[in-house]
């Protein structure tokens, strides 16, 4: 009987809380399109429809604006004609959307006789107006076989320790920095996704905007950490020779997490915002991103060997690297929009950052030290099957 109760009331308050917001939704925007955003093709038809929601004791003329600077009219899709709001007769008008041209369109409205009620980020249409709708499937094509990339990059380095007994050969900086910048990209990823503080801020410093985190994001950023988080506890329990984590590296990790805690505690008694706390986490991923193949590069030069460390494991990034590229610029070619490729600094760097690390290791395995195969002990290097010493 006891659980009956408390199964009829959290009924009960799942009722009042989603029918208190979906009140508060409705009162706090003056507009809705449905859907808020969509795709076109040039030359082709889409639909959306649009309904006033405040009530109006006359009737409301709407006219139609475009970009951000609110033009009356536009060459990147057919001019919209204005519509007519009946008084206090909410409906919905249907909108025919027709694509002239490649480029992203935001559309807003001109409400005669205005409106009271305060504008949000659902009182306007984006609209992405594509070259063609074959390209945007290759697109999206791409975008899955980079993730699946991605995604098993992690595990050829796994089964080779597995097989091995050992993670002599792997570096414990480039384990340690890979865990910390998935663990800080991680955060990043569910915050923005999940949080709708953090969402709310975001929409509030751009206003027409989307929020850049999708639920594949947040998979991969977790899954990183599990694998990394999985590679580590490798290292407890198999040989791993005297290999350590450097000085240099921790003294690096202390002070990203010192930054964080110390901005995570001003954040929590409200002397800083959450969304820019979030921003500091994806910072923090973004310098480890650039730095944390260094050791391992290093320490396969001085061992001259790649024994240890897993071909497979940058053959699937750099196949998932140059594929993430493909898909930024089949982007800016589909809707014409080459600030999105060049404008993203960050992103692109950290692609070519990516690619060039990945070129680095596969020239050490196939071609540098293709025949060199370092023992266990790390003091010895088998070239050609001739047995030599290296000076450590």
């Amino acid at each position: 009987m006891k659980s009956v109760n408390m199964k009829q009331i959290f009924i009960l308050f799942f009722i009042i809380y989603f029918t208190d917001s979906e009140k508060l939704t409705a009162n706090n925007h003056a507009f809705l399109f449905d859907p808020p955003s969509l795709t076109v093709a040039v030359g082709h038809n889409v639909s959306t429809t649009i309904q006033l929601v405040s009530e109006q004791d006359e009737p409301t003329n709407v006219a139609f604006v475009y970009g951000n600077d609110r033009l009356s009219s536009t060459d990147y899709i057919e001019p919209l004609k204005p519509v007519n709001f009946p008084r206090h007769t909410p409906h919905q008008i249907v909108l025919q959307i027709t694509g002239l041209r490649p480029g992203h369109l935001i559309v807003g409205c001109n409400a005669t006789p205005s409106l009271n009620t305060n504008l949000t980020e659902r009182d306007f249409l984006r609209i992405d107006i594509a070259r063609s709708i074959k390209l945007n499937r290759l697109i999206s094509t791409v975008g899955w076989l980079y993730f699946f990339a991605w995604s098993c990059s992690f595990y050829p380095q796994i089964v080779l320790n597995f097989r091995r007994q050992s993670v002599v050969g792997l570096n414990f900086d480039f384990l340690a920095l890979n865990l910390c910048g998935f663990f800080c990209y991680s955060i990043y990823n569910i915050a923005l996704y999940s949080w709708r503080d953090v969402q709310d801020g975001y929409m509030k410093s751009h206003p027409h905007g989307i929020i850049p985190v999708l639920i594949n994001d947040v998979v991969f950023g977790l899954h990183g950490f599990i694998a990394a988080l999985i590679t580590i506890f490798q290292c407890l329990f198999f040989e791993r020779s005297t290999q350590r984590v450097s000085y240099t590296t921790s003294i690096l990790l202390f002070v990203f997490i010192l930054f964080l805690s110390i901005t995570t505690i001003i954040t929590s008694v409200g002397r800083m915002d959450l969304l820019l706390l979030i921003y500091f986490y994806s910072y923090v991923k973004l310098i480890i991103s650039c730095i944390k193949y260094v050791p391992q590069v290093v320490m396969n030069y001085r061992r001259k060997s790649t024994e240890g460390w897993s071909i497979g494991n940058i053959v699937l990034d750099f196949i998932g690297s140059i594929l993430s590229l493909i898909q930024m610029f089949l982007l800016a070619i589909n809707y014409n929009d080459w600030s999105s490729l060049f404008g993203s600094v960050t992103k692109l760097g950290l692609g070519v950052v990516s690619i060039g690390f990945d070129l680095i290791f596969i020239v050490q395995h196939y071609i540098l030290y293709k025949h060199n195969k370092q023992q266990e002990d790390g003091y010895q290097i088998i070239d050609n099957n001739q047995e030599t010493t290296l000076n450590t």
